[in-house]
């Protein structure tokens, strides 16, 4: 009977020990990712991605940012523009909060502080998530969008996005 007890416990420690460590490779594989950064020299920003997911597509003619695509169709764009307009970050905001939703979207999250803002939600198809941050005369954005299918993908590079973006003429 002790026998049988023990190897009933034994089997069970070698079963737990193998649901474990399926779990924790998995949870390993979704979140890690092969970073690199991108410097735009024009408006003095930069931000990292992740290189297995989004493939830069060049810069821009006018060198004011950049496209990164994944094969599934998500799009990272990252771009600086001047505020020729003399434009308040409150208006941008809502330019770009309208842009992103169009006609049938709704967002779903803002903040809007002195000298960045967010902006992020969703339409029937596509989630979008963007940022900018303004000092002095010009804005520098990114912008994340992707299907819904996606999310669990894609949402969790947002924190990453954010942490590493940054206006580094401030």
């Amino acid at each position: 009977m002790r026998r049988a007890i023990q190897w009933m416990v034994l089997v069970s420690i070698v079963i737990l020990s193998n649901r474990l460590a399926i779990t924790s490779a998995h949870a390993g594989a979704v979140g890690d990712h092969l970073w690199k950064s991108y410097t735009n020299e024009r408006f003095r920003y930069s931000i990292c991605y992740p290189e297995d997911l989004l493939v830069p597509q060049g810069e821009s003619p006018n060198s004011d940012g950049q496209k990164f695509v994944a094969k599934d169709g998500a799009q990272l764009i990252v771009f600086g523009q001047y505020n020729a307009l003399n434009e308040s970050l409150r208006a941008v905001s809502a330019s770009t909060a309208a842009r992103l939703a169009g006609t049938s979207g709704k967002v779903t999250y803002k903040v809007l502080k002195p000298h960045w803002f967010v902006v992020s939600g969703k339409d029937a198809q596509t989630i979008f998530y963007a940022k900018t941050l303004y000092s002095g005369d010009q804005f520098v954005s990114f912008e994340l969008t992707y299907n819904h299918s996606a999310a669990a993908v894609y949402g969790r590079l947002i924190g990453r996005l954010n942490t590493c973006f940054s206006d580094v003429a401030r």
